[in-house]
C-alpha cells in the first residue's frame, strides 16, 4: 500500500474511531441522565398521589365507612385531579385484588412488597431472580419500583403501601417511558448520519493532507528516477524546515556529489581512453618502421650505407621504445609504490643536476644557469633529479639554439593557499621551519626558460600522459609525452606544490615548493605522513 493511502486510511480510521467512542459515551450518558430524571419524576408523582389519597381518606367523616366503593371514588378523584395522563394508577387491597380499576391483577411488585420478606430484607439474588432488574427501594421499605419492557413498550412500575382507616392498600403507578427510548433511537439515527458525513469530510480532508504530505516524497521519487536515467542535473526544491525538507537537502547534496563523481569517472574514462590510444600510437609508429626496415634488410640486397642507415634507424627506435618503457615503469612505480623520503642536500642536488643536463644543453647550444641556496630538503634525491631533469629537458625542447634556462633554489615563505586549492604540507610542521609571524618556511625551486611557451588553455593539460603541445617536434626530439605526467606524480608524492606559468613566445616558468627537513626525518608513502 502506498504511503498516501496509509496516511489517508489511518487518519480517517482514527477520526471515526475517536468520534464513535465519544458519540457512544455521549449518547449513553445522555440517555441514562434522561431516564433517571424521568424515573425520579415518576416516583415523585407516585408520592404526590400517595399523599393525596391518604389526605382524602383522612378527610372523610368518622361515621363514613371506608368501603371498596369509597376507595374507588377516592382513587378516581385523585387520579383525575392530581395524576399525569402518561401515568396509569391502580389500587389493590391487602389480598392483591384490584380495587381501581376493576379486573386487574397485581403483579410481581405486589408479591415482593407484600410477601413474607419485606423490601429491606430482600437480597440482591432474590430481586434478580424475581426479575426486578434495576429496582430501588426507599429506606422504610414501603415503596418499590422497576423498569419493564413488554412488546416494545417501555414502562416504569412503582408500588407503595397505604395504611388508612385500619386497612392496607397498595398504590401502583405505571408510567409510560416510550418517549425516552424513542428519543434515544432518534439520537442514534442522527448520530449514524452524522458519523457518515464525518467520514466523508474526514476522507476529503485526509486526502488533501496526505497529498500535501506525500508531495515532497513524490518529487524525491521523480528526481531519483530521473537520476537513474542519467539526468544528473535533476534536483528538488525543499520547503520549510521539517524532516522532509532535511531529506530533500540531503538528496541534493548526494546528487551533487554523485554528479561530480560521475563527471570525474567520465573524465577519467576519457583520459584512460586517450592514454590507451596515445600509448598504442607511440608503439605503432616505431614498430611499423622497425618491421619495415628489418624486412628490407632480410629481403633486399642493400649496399653498406643503406644497411647502416636501416640498422641505425632500428637502433634509435629501439632506444626510444626502451625510454618509453622506462618512463612507464617510473610512472607506475611512483603512483603505486610511493616513496621514502630523507634529507637531500641542495648543494648535492645542484651538482648532480649540472652533471645530468650538461650534455643536453651543450648539444642544443643553450645557456644554462643553476644556483641553489644551501639548505636540506625532505625528499628523494633520485626522484628530485628526475623531476628537475624532465623540466630542463622540456625547456631544451622549447628553446632554440642560443636560448637560456635558469634553475634557482632558495629559502622562501610558503605562498597563501588560493581558493579551490587543498593545503599541502610543503612548508613542514617543525617550529624552526617557521618564519617570523608564524608563516611556514619552504624551499622554492624555479625552472625558467625563454622558449616558445604554450597557450594558457593547454597549461592544465600538460600533466596528462602522452599529451604533447607540439607532437611533431616532440617526437622528432625523442619525446613521448610522459615527462610532465611523471613530474606531477613526483610533486604529489613529495607533498609539494607547483605552479606553471607560460605564454606563447615568452617562455615558461615552473615554480615548486618543497618541505624543509625536520629534525627527525619521517617516512612518506604516496604523499602522506605515516
Amino acid at each position: 500500500m502506498k504511503l498516501f493511502w496509509k496516511l489517508m486510511t489511518g487518519m480517517v480510521g482514527i477520526m471515526i474511531a475517536a468520534f464513535a467512542v465519544f458519540g457512544t459515551v455521549l449518547l449513553h450518558t445522555s440517555f441514562r441522565t434522561s431516564l433517571n430524571k424521568e424515573t425520579e419524576n415518576g416516583l415523585e408523582e407516585m408520592r404526590v398521589l400517595q399523599y393525596a389519597f391518604l389526605a382524602a381518606a383522612e378527610g372523610l367523616e368518622e361515621s363514613y365507612n371506608l368501603s371498596e366503593r369509597t376507595v374507588q371514588q377516592l382513587a378516581k378523584s385523585v387520579a383525575s385531579n392530581v395524576g399525569d395522563s402518561r401515568n396509569e394508577v391502580c389500587i389493590y387491597d391487602a389480598q392483591g385484588e384490584s380495587v381501581y380499576p376493576i379486573r386487574k391483577k397485581a403483579g410481581e411488585l405486589f408479591e415482593l412488597l407484600s410477601g413474607a420478606q419485606t423490601a429491606n430484607d430482600a437480597s440482591d439474588s432474590d430481586r434478580q431472580a424475581a426479575g426486578h432488574e434495576g429496582a430501588d427501594y426507599e429506606a422504610d421499605g414501603n415503596c418499590v419500583w422497576r423498569l419493564t419492557d413488554s412488546m416494545g413498550e417501555h414502562y416504569m412500575e412503582a408500588l407503595a403501601r397505604l395504611e388508612c382507616g385500619g386497612q392496607i392498600y397498595y398504590l401502583e403507578v405505571r408510567r409510560n417511558m416510550n418517549d425516552i427510548y424513542e428519543g434515544r433511537e432518534s439520537n442514534r439515527r442522527t448520530y449514524r448520519a452524522t458519523l457518515l458525513m464525518l467520514a466523508a469530510v474526514a476522507a476529503l480532508l485526509s486526502s488533501i493532507f496526505a497529498a500535501g504530505f506525500t508531495a515532497p516524497v513524490r518529487r524525491l521519487s521523480l528526481a531519483t528516477r530521473s537520476f537513474s536515467r542519467g539526468r544528473y542535473e535533476k534536483r528538488v526544491k525543499p520547503k520549510g524546515n521539517d524532516e522532509i525538507a532535511g531529506l530533500m537537502n540531503d538528496f541534493n547534496k548526494m546528487a551533487n556529489e554523485l554528479e561530480n563523481n560521475f563527471h570525474t569517472l567520465e573524465e577519467n574514462a576519457r583520459r584512460q581512453e586517450e592514454f590507451t590510444g596515445a600509448f598504442a600510437h607511440e608503439l605503432k609508429t616505431p614498430l611499423t618502421s622497425m618491421i619495415g626496415y628489418g624486412e628490407m634488410l632480410m629481403t633486399m640486397d642493400l649496399d653498406q650505407e643503406d644497411r647502416r642507415q636501416a640498422a641505425d634507424y632500428i637502433y634509435r627506435e629501439s632506444r626510444r621504445l626502451e625510454r618509453l618503457a622506462y618512463k612507464m615503469m617510473e610512472l607506475i612505480h611512483i603512483g603505486k609504490l610511493g616513496i621514502e623520503t630523507g634529507p637531500v642536500s641542495a648543494e648535492e642536488l645542484e651538482r648532480r643536476l649540472r652533471r645530468l643536463t650538461a650534455a643536453r644543453v651543450w648539444e642544443k647550444e643553450i645557456r644554462f644557469f643553476c644556483s641553489f641556496e644551501r639548505a636540506t630538503l625532505c625528499g628523494d634525491m633520485d626522484l628530485l633529479l628526475s623531476l628537475l631533469g624532465n623540466l630542463v629537458d622540456n625547456s631544451c625542447k622549447a628553446c632554440e639554439s642560443g636560448g637560456s634556462i635558469r634553475v634557482e633554489g632558495s629559502l622562501a615563505e610558503e605562498p597563501a593557499i588560493q581558493d579551490g586549492q587543498e593545503e599541502n604540507p610543503a612548508g613542514g610542521a617543525a617550529e624552526e621551519n617557521r618564519a617570523e609571524g608564524g608563516q611556514r618556511r619552504c624551499y622554492r625551486i624555479c625552472v625558467v626558460d625563454d622558449g616558445r611557451g604554450m597557450p594558457e588553455d593547454e597549461v592544465d593539460r600538460v600533466t596528462e600522459a602522452f599529451y604533447m603541445v607540439d607532437k611533431s617536434r616532440a617526437r622528432r626530439e625523442g619525446g613521448a609525452g610522459l615527462g610532465m605526467a611523471i613530474c606531477s606524480r613526483i610533486i604529489e608524492a613529495h607533498g609539494a606544490r607547483w605552479e606553471i606559468e607560460s605564454a606563447l613566445g615568452k617562455g615558461t616558468t615552473v615554480t615548486m615548493y618543497f618541505r624543509l627537513m625536520e629534525p627527525q626525518a619521517k617516512r612518506v608513502r604516496r604523499g602522506e605522513e605515516k
